[in-house]
């Protein structure tokens, strides 16, 4: 099977041999995007593979697209089929200069308490890009648009704020 250039499939070994692999495909291959793929129980160390990758040691790259769906896998010992959750998580480069404008403050909106990365994209896709538009955005639109109930994007306002202008 010929293997794929920037691609790291997730299995069973511990996250940092992945994280290392991530690491290794931007630098060695000068590469723009790195996409991580998993099936069944190992979706969830991609996901944590991405986010260690892109908090702590690749701090310009983002998460550029993330697809789910399934997958027939067939059982050689049984002979039959089996369907499994596979994901494909996109890291592509971003360079700073693309992204210093958009951010005034450091505080970037998964900082914020309670904001994961479902909830940040979430608001990403309602345009709400910065902690500075999650705190001047109109609560009871963005509620109504994502979902959200208004006690929690209260909740996150305040805590923007506070990371805005710690007291």
């Amino acid at each position: 099977m010929p293997k794929e250039q920037n691609v790291v499939y997730v299995g069973r070994k511990p996250l940092m041999n992945y994280v290392l692999a991530v690491i290794t495909s931007f630098s060695a291959a000068n590469a723009d995007k790195v996409v991580l793929k998993a099936r069944g129980r190992a979706i969830s160390t991609a996901v944590d593979v991405a986010e260690v990758s892109r908090r702590h040691y690749l701090e310009n790259v983002k998460v550029e697209k993330i697809s789910i769906g399934s997958e027939d896998i067939t059982m050689r010992e049984e002979n039959r089929t089996k369907t499994v959750s596979a994901i494909e998580i996109t890291l592509a480069y971003v360079s700073f200069k693309k992204e210093k404008p958009a951010e005034k403050h450091s505080t970037k909106l998964m900082d914020i308490k309670g904001i994961g990365i479902t909830s940040a994209e979430k608001l990403k896709s309602s345009g709400i890009n910065s902690v500075e538009d999650l705190i001047n955005s109109d609560l009871a639109k963005l509620s109504d648009d994502l979902q959200i109930s208004r006690k929690r994007l209260s909740r996150w306002v305040d805590q923007a704020k506070k990371a805005v202008k710690p007291d």
